[in-house]
């Protein structure tokens, strides 16, 4: 787990991000990750990682800085120029990164995740069937619960949009399909045919979809290419390769432009960045989206037959959800105006300190709440922040930044990596 943060005005671009990184099945914390980097030695782009620290088990930390070493000094036109040739490279080194090696470990990792949501609905339907009939259940109800869960699995397959210019289906099929319904029949052998063979023919499917849940790989690639004037941001979310093709979506592409003169990015976990500046959080509207609809639901239901006709329930219904949508989209709306654009109004204008100065203290409220909250997600957020800047004449400038040894007793490092001169200031080089 981690945040960080882009900012952006016409100035400049501001980045932050914690150190904390929690580490096997006991959730050790240690605050000592890094997660911001300079994508190259010349040109002014920075990346913040995020979620997984590893793509196919290969540390991100090392593929981006393999990509800086062989980049040079090479420098293009765009930001989405550098962020393509950064995905090229990926296939470029496959082997390198022992990827291929890797494949069936990443492959299974996403059908059993879709599998265990599958179960997870099966088990939450049987425990709702339950306590509505408050007895055991008899077999017939039972098969019912299985066939509507397996169903219900196969429609959330074919509503995930599809990822363009992607084809994985004919692949994993031809090379998993028979271990894919081999897995399903050991773990869930009340799904008989046909369900059976849907369910696997699905499955390969997900591969070609906006399929993500677990294990992605969060980059946000933050510059200026050699055209560019303005700063912009492209966030990306790749889940792994699969015969050499690279399994990704693009969140968001932001550019600084004459009529969006500032950008505030959160990453990662967002809930405490998103509440400083909506005064409301993604997570509190959903669950107002959700839980309203089931009130309304109940409490139509409820009312006395005699009030109004059984047939006029559902349009009761259907006007009161109406209802509860519009005034959520006035939420949001009021929250964007009233909290939001006084503040993206502010950065519009402010220096470049102050801008690196906002990122870091979003990283630290995060971090502060993090701490004394005693929820799921104490201490996953933490430890040293690093701060960079980012301007078209200057390039990557570190504000603050972690290392895990003393600059004075390694000279080495800044003179390979900075290029110093014996005679320069070491403390210049960073």
């Amino acid at each position: 787990m981690s945040a960080g943060i882009c900012i952006m005005n016409k100035n400049a671009i501001a980045l932050a991000a914690d150190s904390a990184v929690t580490i096997g099945q006991h959730l050790a914390i240690h605050n000592s990750a890094n997660k911001l980097f300079a994508l190259s030695k010349v040109a002014p782009i920075g990346v913040i990682i995020y979620s997984n620290a590893e793509l196919m088990g290969v540390p991100m930390e090392l593929i981006i800085k393999q990509y800086k070493s062989e980049l040079r000094n090479k420098v293009f036109p765009n930001l989405s120029d550098y962020v393509t040739d950064f995905l090229k490279f990926l296939i470029l080194k496959s082997d390198l990164f022992h990827f291929p090696t890797n494949e069936k470990s990443y492959v299974t990792n996403v059908y059993v995740d879709l599998l265990n949501g599958l179960n997870g609905d099966y088990q939450l339907s049987i425990k709702r069937k339950i306590n509505e009939v408050k007895r055991d259940l008899i077999a017939e109800e039972l098969q019912e619960i299985q066939v509507e869960t397996v169903k219900a699995t196969l429609m959330f397959v074919d509503q995930l949009a599809v990822i363009p210019n992607l084809e994985l289906h004919d692949y994993i099929k031809d090379t998993y399909g028979g271990e894919i319904r081999q897995y399903i029949s050991a773990h869930f052998p009340w799904i008989g045919e046909p369900l059976l063979t849907e369910l696997v023919e699905k499955i390969c499917f997900v591969y070609n979809k906006d399929f993500m849940r677990n294990g992605y790989v969060g980059l946000a690639f933050a510059g200026y290419g050699e055209n560019n004037i303005f700063p912009q941001m492209l966030h990306l979310h790749i889940s792994g390769i699969a015969n050499n093709i690279i399994r990704y979506t693009t969140i968001e592409n932001v550019a600084i432009t004459e009529e969006q003169m500032s950008a505030i990015i959160p990453l990662a976990q967002t809930d405490v960045m998103q509440t400083f500046l909506f005064g409301i959080n993604d997570s509190f509207i959903n669950g107002i989206g959700e839980e309203l609809p089931r009130q309304i639901q109940s409490g139509v239901n409820s009312i006395d037959d005699t009030f109004f006709a059984e047939n006029k329930k559902q349009s009761v219904q259907q006007e009161l959800s109406r209802i509860t949508s519009n005034v959520i989209n006035q939420i949001v709306q009021k929250a964007q105006q009233q909290y939001l654009l006084p503040i993206t109004q502010s950065v519009a204008t402010l220096p470049i300190e102050e801008l690196a100065l906002l990122a870091e203290s979003m990283i630290n409220i995060t971090s502060l709440r993090r701490k004394v909250a005693l929820d799921n997600n104490i201490g996953t957020v933490g430890g040293p922040i690093d701060v960079a800047i980012i301007s078209k004449c200057d390039g990557f400038i570190w504000l603050k930044r972690k290392h895990y040894f003393d600059r004075a007793y390694n000279p080495q490092y800044f003179y390979s990596h900075y290029m110093l001169s014996e005679s320069e200031d070491i403390n210049n080089g960073e």
